[in-house]
């Protein structure tokens, strides 16, 4: 049975798509950004494990537990908190998080903004949860993450992550979604710009924290060393290749197991 996270009618997950603004662009932006939850709840059914433990890296509030589909006995959220505090008294970001689960026993979540927090945990967990966030960390700081997190996932467990794709043609549809939308994004140059639709990253300067300059197949490469078996697939409305999705997903595994195949981890390990 799915996890059950104590809410109260105060502090309950709002939807991920709001029916006021069903049909219009922010309602397809909404769900566009919903797609990593239903991508990773997915996963995680396809995994065939009864109960899981998880450690989840950029939690915020913990929505993702929602969208878990089997039982979930031990949760670690861990976030920066850089959207996070109160509004009034509506709690929002990490403080949300706390307060929903703050009753749930084995369930919790931290204030973490270094890899050596997850270095000093000295339990491991069936899976790793890291949805659109490795974006946001310091590039210097991304091996040193994915390090310790290799370390806290068991040996048959899983990393399940989602990333954006930032070149080629799903660029230039965010970056056309952004300007009607009128959300917005990480600026580039037009000679940039032009580098990011070829697929010319190295021409790219990286942003500190953010999305300009991210490579989603850099960091597919960099997981497969600690995580020698993998798989990567679009995740958006419509079922496209990756090369093709504004977003990717990634599932990785230390060993050969049921849902990451060996192909994909010879590609990446070149």
């Amino acid at each position: 049975m799915p996890s059950q996270v104590p809410t109260t009618d105060t502090f309950r997950y709002p939807p991920a798509v709001s029916r006021d603004r069903a049909y219009t662009f922010n309602w397809f932006y909404a769900r566009h950004h919903a797609q990593r939850f239903d991508w990773m709840g997915n996963k995680i059914a396809s995994i065939g494990k009864e109960s899981v433990s998880i450690l989840e890296l950029g939690c915020h509030d913990a929505r993702s537990l929602a969208y878990v589909p089997v039982n979930v006995h031990r949760y670690v959220g861990l976030d920066a908190g850089w959207q996070s505090g109160w509004n009034g008294e509506t709690p929002y970001g990490l403080e949300a998080g706390r307060i929903r689960l703050q009753n749930a026993e084995k369930f919790e979540v931290r204030k973490s903004s270094s890899p050596e927090d997850i270095e000093k945990m000295e339990e491991q967990f069936d899976m790793a949860l890291v949805l659109e966030t490795f974006e946001y960390l310091e590039p210097s700081a991304l091996e040193l993450y994915v390090a310790a997190l290799a370390r806290r996932v068991c040996d048959n467990g899983y990393l399940l992550t989602t990333m954006p794709n930032e070149k080629g043609i799903p660029l230039l549809v965010k970056a056309l979604g952004a300007k009607l939308s009128g959300i917005p994004r990480s600026e580039y140059t037009a000679s940039q710009f032009f580098h990011a639709l070829l697929g010319r990253m190295d021409r790219v300067p990286r942003a500190s924290r953010g999305r300009k300059g991210f490579d989603y197949t850099q960091m597919a490469h960099l997981l497969a060393k600690y995580f020698p078996f993998l798989s990567l697939e679009g995740v958006g409305l419509m079922k496209l290749p990756p090369h093709l999705s504004t977003n990717i997903g990634i599932i990785a595994s230390k060993k050969a197991l049921a849902t990451t195949p060996e192909p994909a981890t010879a590609e990446f390990r070149r």
